[in-house]
């Protein structure tokens, strides 16, 4: 008997210890959320929805900023603790879930992107580095090697081609002048020769690493994929690097993985 007592009482204590926590989980709200906001001197701000984060125990809070700017938090099932930054599953392969979820709940709408149609230009691709399945859904991304943005860009792509998931088609659009060009020239070089992988480590390096392609490059071939590139990101009218083109639309900016998945999906 005293030993079911005892079980008892343990019993008691952990319900008495989880409950509070379990009932503000429960009514977590926008409203809730908003109260803890103010208290930070944080007012001006429209709370768009609070969703269950896939980690148990954290929620995902979305907001609307100034100017239409929108933002996302962590915040702890008992609203102690608030997070800022993204929450990040690593063990697929830096999947993005806080706007992950905010896209599939419409908090972050996916960008609209242009018509390449109505462009009316032809893309030529000959000679342009591939790499990954050719059967899968193609991503084009023009970029500069000195744009710091085109390289997270290509940093999130490449593993996607790597796994088959995207046919990765890059092509060049110099806007930081002749550094820019002597890279892109290099880079060429090496892909034309076959070296991949010393492609990527000197597009990632920005050239400091690799580079001296193994025998004879064709100079004039690579100078017509330069011109050629960067003519048709003039007749695309880009505004700036990166830029990428998937499922027929012109995107301007960095997207990132889940963005370009969310699209990928979405053209199919």
């Amino acid at each position: 008997m005293r030993v079911s007592r005892r079980v008892l009482l343990m019993a008691l204590v952990v319900f008495m210890l989880v409950a509070p926590f379990t009932l503000r989980a429960e009514e977590m709200s926008a409203r809730k959320v908003k109260t803890m906001l103010k208290s930070l001197g944080i007012s001006r701000v429209e709370v768009l929805g609070v969703q269950p984060a896939p980690l148990k125990g954290l929620y995902l809070v979305y907001v609307k900023l100034g100017a239409g700017r929108r933002a996302a938090f962590v915040l702890s099932r008992d609203g102690r603790y608030l997070i800022t930054g993204k929450l990040i599953d690593l063990k697929e392969g830096g999947k993005d879930l806080t706007l992950e979820v905010g896209m599939d709940k419409g908090y972050f709408p996916l960008p609209k992107g242009r018509s390449l149609k109505d462009t009316k230009v032809d893309i030529n691709t000959a000679g342009s580095p591939a790499f990954g399945s050719a059967k899968a859904p193609q991503v084009m991304v023009y970029f500069d090697p000195l744009c710091p943005y085109c390289l997270k860009e290509l940093r999130d792509l490449k593993p996607l081609a790597d796994a088959g998931r995207i046919h990765l088609v890059l092509k060049y659009f110099l806007v930081h002048g002749e550094k820019a060009r002597n890279l892109a020239y290099k880079s060429l070089c090496l892909y034309q020769q076959g070296q991949k992988k010393a492609f990527w480590e000197f597009i990632f390096s920005r050239g400091a690493v690799g580079g001296e392609p193994k025998g004879k490059c064709d100079s004039g071939k690579v100078e017509l994929i330069l011109t050629r590139d960067n003519e048709e990101a003039r007749k695309l009218q880009l505004k700036g690097t990166p830029a990428s083109i998937v499922g027929g639309k012109i995107y301007t900016g960095y997207l990132g993985r889940t963005v370009f998945l969310k699209l990928i999906s979405g053209s199919r």
